[in-house]
Protein backbone atom coordinates (compact mmCIF):
# COMPACT_ATOMS: atom_id res chain seq x y z
CA UNK A 1 0.00 0.00 0.00
CA UNK A 2 1.39 3.22 -0.78
CA UNK A 3 0.07 6.38 0.49
CA UNK A 4 0.90 10.03 -0.20
CA UNK A 5 1.00 13.09 2.33
CA UNK A 6 0.49 16.45 0.39
CA UNK A 7 1.18 19.40 3.08
CA UNK A 8 -0.26 22.17 1.30
CA UNK A 9 1.56 25.77 1.32
CA UNK A 10 -0.62 29.01 1.94
CA UNK A 11 0.31 32.04 -0.17
CA UNK A 12 0.38 34.77 1.97
CA UNK A 13 0.81 37.31 -1.23
CA UNK A 14 -1.87 35.90 -2.82
CA UNK A 15 -4.58 36.31 0.12
CA UNK A 16 -4.61 31.82 0.41
CA UNK A 17 -4.27 29.97 3.55
CA UNK A 18 -4.62 26.63 3.45
CA UNK A 19 -5.81 26.21 7.00
CA UNK A 20 -8.84 28.47 6.73
CA UNK A 21 -9.25 28.38 2.97
CA UNK A 22 -8.71 24.62 2.26
CA UNK A 23 -7.17 22.63 -0.72
CA UNK A 24 -6.91 24.36 -3.77
CA UNK A 25 -6.09 22.41 -6.80
CA UNK A 26 -2.50 24.06 -7.61
CA UNK A 27 -1.93 25.26 -4.61
CA UNK A 28 2.07 24.38 -3.48
CA UNK A 29 2.57 21.55 -1.69
CA UNK A 30 5.61 19.16 0.05
CA UNK A 31 5.06 15.32 -0.41
CA UNK A 32 6.31 12.69 1.66
CA UNK A 33 5.21 8.91 0.68
CA UNK A 34 4.93 6.09 2.70
CA UNK A 35 4.60 2.23 1.90
CA UNK A 36 3.02 -0.08 3.93
CA UNK A 37 2.73 -3.95 3.65
CA UNK A 38 -0.45 -5.20 1.91
CA UNK A 39 -2.85 -3.95 -0.77
CA UNK A 40 -4.85 -2.08 1.64
CA UNK A 41 -8.08 -3.39 0.18
CA UNK A 42 -9.47 -3.63 3.59
CA UNK A 43 -9.95 0.11 3.80
CA UNK A 44 -11.53 2.46 1.36
CA UNK A 45 -9.04 5.66 0.31
CA UNK A 46 -11.10 7.89 2.73
CA UNK A 47 -10.66 5.57 5.52
CA UNK A 48 -7.31 5.41 4.79
CA UNK A 49 -6.83 9.24 4.74
CA UNK A 50 -8.93 9.54 7.87
CA UNK A 51 -6.15 6.87 9.53
CA UNK A 52 -3.08 8.99 8.31
CA UNK A 53 -4.85 12.03 9.92
CA UNK A 54 -5.42 10.44 13.23
CA UNK A 55 -1.32 8.87 12.90
CA UNK A 56 -0.53 12.73 12.40
CA UNK A 57 -2.37 14.17 14.82
CA UNK A 58 -2.01 11.77 17.54
CA UNK A 59 1.59 10.59 18.66
CA UNK A 60 0.97 8.44 21.23
CA UNK A 61 0.29 5.04 20.75
CA UNK A 62 -3.07 3.48 19.30
CA UNK A 63 -5.00 0.50 19.81
CA UNK A 64 -5.88 0.88 15.85
CA UNK A 65 -3.70 -1.19 14.26
CA UNK A 66 -3.84 0.76 11.03
CA UNK A 67 -2.72 3.82 12.62
CA UNK A 68 0.22 2.39 14.32
CA UNK A 69 1.58 1.11 11.36
CA UNK A 70 1.11 4.26 9.82
CA UNK A 71 2.72 6.15 12.59
CA UNK A 72 5.63 3.60 12.49
CA UNK A 73 6.03 4.42 8.27
CA UNK A 74 6.29 7.58 9.03
CA UNK A 75 9.14 7.34 11.77
CA UNK A 76 11.32 4.85 9.75
CA UNK A 77 10.55 5.87 6.09
CA UNK A 78 10.57 10.34 6.69
CA UNK A 79 13.98 11.59 7.41
CA UNK A 80 12.37 15.12 7.44
CA UNK A 81 10.81 16.73 10.46
CA UNK A 82 6.36 16.72 9.65
CA UNK A 83 3.70 18.84 10.54
CA UNK A 84 0.25 17.09 11.44
CA UNK A 85 -1.86 16.68 8.82
CA UNK A 86 -4.50 19.20 8.74
CA UNK A 87 -7.08 21.62 6.69
CA UNK A 88 -5.98 22.08 3.28
CA UNK A 89 -3.54 18.82 3.48
CA UNK A 90 -4.29 15.83 1.20
CA UNK A 91 -3.97 12.47 1.12
CA UNK A 92 -3.38 9.92 -1.69
CA UNK A 93 -4.19 6.50 -1.48
CA UNK A 94 -6.19 3.85 -3.81
CA UNK A 95 -5.20 6.44 -6.49
CA UNK A 96 -7.62 9.13 -5.23
CA UNK A 97 -6.39 12.07 -3.51
CA UNK A 98 -8.49 13.26 -0.76
CA UNK A 99 -8.84 16.75 0.77
CA UNK A 100 -9.09 17.31 4.38
CA UNK A 101 -11.94 19.28 5.64
CA UNK A 102 -12.58 21.25 8.82
CA UNK A 103 -14.90 18.14 9.61
CA UNK A 104 -14.69 15.23 7.18
CA UNK A 105 -12.88 14.51 3.65
CA UNK A 106 -13.35 15.51 0.28
CA UNK A 107 -12.31 13.68 -3.17
CA UNK A 108 -10.74 16.04 -4.86
CA UNK A 109 -10.36 13.95 -8.57
CA UNK A 110 -13.80 12.56 -9.10
CA UNK A 111 -15.87 10.35 -7.20
CA UNK A 112 -17.85 10.23 -4.18
CA UNK A 113 -17.08 10.39 -0.41
CA UNK A 114 -17.95 7.12 1.98
CA UNK A 115 -18.71 6.85 5.56
CA UNK A 116 -14.71 7.22 6.84
CA UNK A 117 -15.56 5.31 9.97
CA UNK A 118 -12.49 3.18 11.17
Amino acid sequence: MIITLGFTESDRTGGYSSFSDGYRIGSMQSSVTIALEGDGSHLSAQQWAEAVFEASNNPGPSNNPTVTAIQHALAEQVRTPLRSLSVGDTVTAHGQLWACEPADWRRVDGGTAIDADL
